[in-house]
C-alpha cells in the first residue's frame, strides 16, 4: 500500500481535511486484491490493531464503496486511534469518520471501533491498562441506549447527539 493523500475520495466525503493520515495507506491503483468480488484498488486502509498495539486486521474503504473487513482476520477487539492521547479524554466512536470528526471537533484522540459492538470491549481493554483514563462514549443515532448501558457499567461519560438530529 501507499502514504494516502488528501484528498482521497473517503476523506473528503467525511469533511476530513486536514486529520492525521498516519498510518493510513490506500491499495494501489491496478492491484488485483478483491473482497466479496469488489476491487479494493484505490480503498483507504486503516489499521485495526489489538490491545496489545498489534496489527490484527484492516477496514478497507473504497472510494466508491461501502467498508470491507480484510477476510479471515478478527475484528473483535480491534481499534485505531486518530490523534494522540493527552490529558483530557479519550472519545469512543464506531468508525474512522466519527473519530476524525471528534479530533477536529475538540483537538483531543478518538478511538475508532470498529462498530458498536466492539466499543465495550475497547473500553475494558483501555481501563484494564489505566483505570484513570477518560473515556467519553459518542454513539451514532439510534445507539444511545447501548451507550447508555455501557456507559454506566464501565463508569464512563456520554457525549450523545441532540434528540431528532440525524
Amino acid at each position: 500500500c501507499e502514504p494516502p493523500t488528501n484528498p482521497h475520495p473517503y476523506i473528503e466525503r467525511k469533511s476530513a481535511a486536514g486529520v492525521p493520515l498516519d498510518p493510513l495507506r490506500v491499495v494501489p491503483q491496478g492491484d488485483p486484491l478483491r473482497i466479496g468480488g469488489h476491487s479494493m484498488a484505490g480503498a483507504l486502509a486503516v489499521p485495526a490493531y489489538g490491545p496489545d498495539g498489534e496489527l490484527q486486521s484492516l477496514q478497507l474503504i473504497p472510494p466508491q464503496g461501502k467498508k470491507m473487513n480484510l477476510p479471515g482476520a478478527p475484528m473483535a477487539g480491534a481499534s485505531f486511534m486518530v490523534g494522540t492521547p493527552g490529558d483530557g479524554p479519550l472519545y469512543l466512536v464506531e468508525g474512522i469518520g466519527q473519530a476524525w470528526a471528534c479530533w477536529q471537533a475538540t483537538g483531543r484522540a478518538a478511538v475508532c471501533c470498529f462498530g458498536w459492538g466492539n466499543v465495550g470491549t475497547v473500553a475494558r481493554a483501555i481501563l484494564e491498562k489505566d483505570n484513570a483514563t477518560r473515556l467519553v462514549l459518542v454513539p451514532d443515532a439510534g445507539k444511545e441506549a447501548q451507550a447508555e448501558t455501557i456507559a454506566r457499567e464501565l463508569g464512563c461519560s456520554l457525549a450523545a447527539m441532540p434528540q431528532g438530529e440525524a
